[in-house]
């Protein structure tokens, strides 16, 4: 479970605590009663301390502007509205079992002690990332999700994004945007909009490409003021209210084909590995869900 890692411990009261080491950082105690009948792992989350200087502040989510840090090529963020963090970690899990092959992953942390997570630099050099919003707004000007509010149906909404963006630079999203919305509907993101979906560009080159998906903090009820740890999960569930296209993740999902494809026996082996939390058992109730549409 953890190669090319030491670990370091004692023996106390008749049980032995064990630190596991890798790269002098603790990934993990070990706690073995004396008898070895009982074998406890919990994962240690590492403390980023970051300085001043790597605090940026980044605008664009429906829920306002939010700290970040940028330092030595990786993006942290600490919970704002509750669990993000642990939201952020395990929709990356689900990425990697899935086909979606270009995506962020988000490891927890804690950052300057609150916890968190971070993620590395998606972009090689010369690249910058593009918003579908910022692509809009140097063309056109004004707000893209309010154009698409005066169209009637959902698939009107998405041809005129999907024609938007192939008209200006040349390149096809629609298969993007399918996979992106599955993918929220089986997360329950909350957040998903223009400024978090777009392109990365090497201008230099005239160069395009759909960005990785990433940016998944408001997912699988981890805003605690909207969706109340005392609650059931399958009330907090029933209050979701998703976008850019539709109030409805389902709906939306729906009118792009259901885009997304997932390995069940790969991604449930990985969870087994997992600590106990509301964010897994709301995954693993989608994941249930939506097993005959995304199955792969």
């Amino acid at each position: 479970m953890f190669s090319n890692c030491k670990s370091t411990g004692t023996g106390v009261y008749g049980v032995y605590n064990f630190t596991v080491m890798c790269e002098n950082i603790p990934v993990a105690k070990v706690f073995v009663s004396d008898d070895r009948k009982e074998v406890k792992i919990e994962k240690e989350t590492k403390d980023c301390k970051l300085s001043p200087d790597a605090l940026v502040m980044v605008a664009g989510s429906s829920i306002g502007t939010q700290k970040k840090y940028y330092e030595k090529g990786y993006w942290y963020k600490q919970n704002h509205v509750g669990c993000e963090g642990v939201s952020e970690y395990l929709a990356s899990k689900v990425l990697s079992c899935s086909n979606i092959q270009e995506y962020v992953e988000y490891e927890q942390c804690k950052v300057n002690g609150i916890d968190g997570c971070r993620s590395a630099n998606f972009l090689l050099e010369g690249e910058s990332f593009i918003s579908l919003q910022r692509l809009y707004d140097i063309y056109h000007g004004g707000q893209l999700s309010e154009r698409i509010r005066l169209l009637d149906s959902i698939g009107d909404r998405i041809q005129f994004v999907v024609d938007f963006v192939y008209d200006t630079i040349g390149l096809h999203i629609k298969e993007y945007l399918g996979k992106m919305a599955t993918f929220d509907m089986l997360i329950l993101n909350t957040d998903r909009h223009f400024n978090n979906l777009g392109i990365v560009a090497d201008l230099s080159k005239g160069q395009y490409r759909a960005a990785p998906a990433f940016d998944h903090g408001n997912a699988l009820l981890s805003d605690l003021s909207e969706f109340p740890l005392e609650e059931p999960i399958e009330t907090n569930i029933n209050r979701v209210v998703g976008q850019p296209f539709s109030a409805s993740l389902e709906r939306q999902a729906k009118e792009l084909g259901f885009g997304l494809k997932v390995d069940y026996d790969a991604i449930d082996a990985l969870l087994q590995k997992e600590a106990d939390s509301r964010a897994l058992k709301t995954l693993r109730i989608q994941l249930e869900k939506y097993k005959a549409i995304i199955k792969r």
